[in-house]
């Protein structure tokens, strides 16, 4: 992408606006810079990923994964040598909580997309750790009755957030296919998910606490993920169904439609429920659904439930993003803190939605780029993570929520933003955002127009006009019909245009060439469907314009594909009633239309050069017909007119085919016009040779 190219028009604008009078006038307003308090509009893969090392970074130097001697303080490297003093080695974060099963998975997200071993090296070096610490770790409860309060959360779980986030990145490492076995440990996470955890009497997994039969939307996360990737790991259906029915009973009662949120908490004894839309609640519903999405069979009948739920919540939670991008501590409370943890969610989720094609790229793509541009700002220079609620349990009434503290400790915030930066360098891999008219846009293939504003080609593999440019050096522009440029340019059914084959005659390190001719056009049809403005607009001082009209300037003027001009090269018209839409519409002469491109050329400083249409395919006791009453005459006569050069292709590429032999000749066509390959780099060369005879003429020197 170009965007250096289009921030430093859109710099140079504003320095220039600080220098004159700025009025509407003097000055395009639309296009001057905001003063936004997120940046806003420039994203690379490789800025995403300077992010991610950071957080890495800091990562890898605050959670060391050693066992040591509480009573000395030395590393135990002999774990058979463990007693009642040996614990963990405390860093910055616990190695087995909840939070970092987020951050495992976010780290195997970013290894696998960005191809940094270090991320899974960091994944593989803590998992091996545990593995190989576990048996200790049991021998020392056996014996000692004592415990480290890390390795208890997995040996003992006593509630899905001690088990379902860590079972979900062991299951997902496990088939990476490590040197070690983690089975046992998943085996054992998923026996206390499936038949240890609270539930409901229908099944949804509850709390008794703060009331007796609540539900945490939160609670979404800790457990269902890690049963939907069971289902993959086993291949058993139950698991999936297991998880969607959650998915449902969970939403029955907490997806407030009206708002398209869920509520944190509800009570089952309590016939109203205050609704407080809690931002990371919120995320770990959506993240839910996500990871469900990823792994569910495509014929599983609540597929379609599934990913519809995940639609309505997206579409509700888009509505309050923030105008610096981040979303709110309580979404509908604008007076609220932003909070980081919620927004690296959302990122992550819906630029997986759009990845995925669950989720339109137009709509949902600036969303979630502007949302990793926030969080980007939250990455302080030590790879902390700014902005993050602290642990939160659950109220019911405002102020629990809005006065929560935010720390760079809380864990919560680290795997979101791994998994958001991972997902958003993929995003940046698939689609090509890109500002237009000050805007970030979503496109499936590169837009390289060097206009801040521009209209999107419905033509496959177009160029816009002038993004061929190099510094200073001209560009050869050619416009035209299918015997320039047929259909993309790239042998279409076999058939090519001459100017396919154009630019193998120049020297590229000193001009480039550009083919923006289009098959079926005709020297009026090339302007009204505003093909010329777009070139126009990119020509400058000093560039170069083939002009070759003619072949589809006969036939009706408003029926059919309605393209004839007026025969001639007069100032004469007639207007007529276009049968496609009713309107009207003053038509011209042939030569009335060249005019107009060479004219508006020489008034930017372009050097414009006439050619005549290339032969038809019609022969006569061995010679083509020439067009020496009609289009050729009349190209001449206007070149000639407005003094600018001239090239008969229409004679000189029928002389050089004649050469060849009629039945040689009439191989190089497909039909009366459109040529093959060879017919084509024939039409070329002839082209060249014309630019060649022409005295004078600048163009010659930058032929080969």
């Amino acid at each position: 992408m170009k965007k250096r190219h289009y921030l430093a028009a859109a710099l140079l604008l504003s320095l220039n606006c600080t220098r004159a009078q700025v009025n509407d006038f003097t000055t395009p307003l639309h296009l001057l810079q905001p003063d936004y308090d997120t940046p806003y509009g420039e994203l690379s893969p490789e800025k995403v990923k300077t992010s991610l090392d950071k957080v890495l970074k800091f990562l890898d130097e605050s959670t060391p994964a050693k066992v040591i001697d509480s009573s000395t303080g030395k590393e135990l490297k002999d774990y058979s040598g463990m007693d009642e003093n040996t614990r963990l080695q405390q860093g910055s974060f616990r190695l087995a909580s909840y939070e970092w099963g987020v951050t495992y998975s976010g780290m195997l997200e970013a290894a696998k997309v960005t191809g940094d071993d270090r991320y899974f090296k960091y994944v593989n070096d803590r998992f091996k750790f545990l593995a190989e610490a576990k048996p200790h770790f049991i021998e020392q409860l056996n014996e000692y009755g004592v415990i480290d309060p890390q390795m208890r959360q997995m040996l003992k779980p006593h509630a899905l957030d001690d088990a379902g986030a860590m079972c979900t990145a062991m299951i997902k490492f496990e088939q990476s296919k490590p040197g070690f076995n983690l089975r046992s440990v998943i085996d054992h996470y998923m026996n206390y998910i499936m038949y240890k955890e609270y539930r409901l009497s229908d099944g949804t997994f509850a709390r008794k606490r703060p009331q007796l039969n609540t539900l945490w939307l939160d609670d979404m996360y800790m457990a269902v993920p890690a049963i939907v990737q069971m289902g993959k790991l086993t291949g058993e259906a139950r698991y999936f169904n297991e998880a969607t029915r959650q998915i449902r009973q969970f939403t029955e009662r907490m997806f407030v439609k009206e708002k398209g949120l869920y509520m944190h908490g509800w009570v089952e004894s309590s016939d109203q429920h205050p609704a407080f839309f809690w931002g990371r609640a919120n995320g770990w519903a959506l993240l839910t659904m996500t990871e469900v999405l990823d792994v569910l069979p495509a014929g599983h009948p609540d597929r379609e439930y599934v990913l519809n739920q995940y639609k309505a919540h997206v579409k509700g939670l888009v509505q309050y993003q923030s105008k610096e991008g981040l979303w709110h501590q309580l979404l509908d409370r604008n007076d609220s803190y932003l909070e980081t943890s919620a927004t690296a969610i959302y990122t992550y989720c819906i630029a997986r939605g759009v990845n995925k094609g669950w989720l339109d790229p137009v709509a949902y793509g600036p969303v979630a780029y502007y949302g990793w541009n926030a969080v980007a700002t939250k990455i302080n220079n030590k790879g902390q993570v700014e902005g993050t609620c602290v642990g939160t349990g659950m109220g019911f009434d405002p102020a629990f929520y809005y006065y929560r503290p935010v720390n760079v400790y809380a864990a919560h915030g680290y795997g979101p933003v791994l998994l958001a930066g991972a997902e958003v360098i993929t995003l940046l891999k698939n689609f090509h955002p890109r500002l237009n008219d000050s805007a970030v846009q979503f496109y499936r293939q590169e837009q390289t127009y060097p206009s801040p504003i521009f209209s999107v080609s419905t033509r496959k593999n177009d160029t816009p006009p002038g993004s061929s440019r190099k510094g200073k050096n001209p560009v050869v522009f050619l416009i035209g019909d299918s015997t320039v440029k047929n259909g993309t340019g790239e042998g279409d059914n076999g058939q090519w245009g001459w100017g396919s084959f154009f630019e193998n005659y120049f020297q590229t390190d000193k001009t480039t060439v550009e083919n923006h001719a289009l098959g079926g056009r005709s020297s009026r049809t090339f302007i009204t469907e505003g093909l010329w403005e777009n070139v126009y607009n990119e020509i400058r001082k000093g560039d170069y314009l083939l002009i070759q009209f003619g072949h589809n300037d006969g036939g009706p003027m408003n029926t059919g594909r309605a393209r004839a001009s007026l025969k001639g090269t007069g100032e004469e018209s007639e207007t007529v009633i276009m049968a496609g839409t009713g309107g009207p519409e003053e038509v011209f002469t042939f030569g009335h239309y060249l005019r107009t491109y060479i004219r508006q050329a020489k008034a930017k400083g372009v050097y414009p050069v006439v050619l005549s249409p290339t032969p038809r395919n019609i022969w006569k006791d061995g010679k083509m017909e020439r067009m020496n009453e009609t289009y050729a005459k009349w190209a001449k006569e206007v070149a000639d007119q407005e003094k600018v050069p001239y090239i008969d292709l229409n004679d000189l590429a029928a002389r050089k085919t004649e050469a060849l032999g009629e039945s040689k000749g009439k191989s190089l066509f497909f039909d009366a016009a459109h040529t093959n390959r060879e017919g084509a780099v024939l039409n070329a060369e002839a082209v060249v040779e014309g630019i060649r005879s022409l005295k004078g003429n600048s163009l010659n020197k930058y032929l080969k």
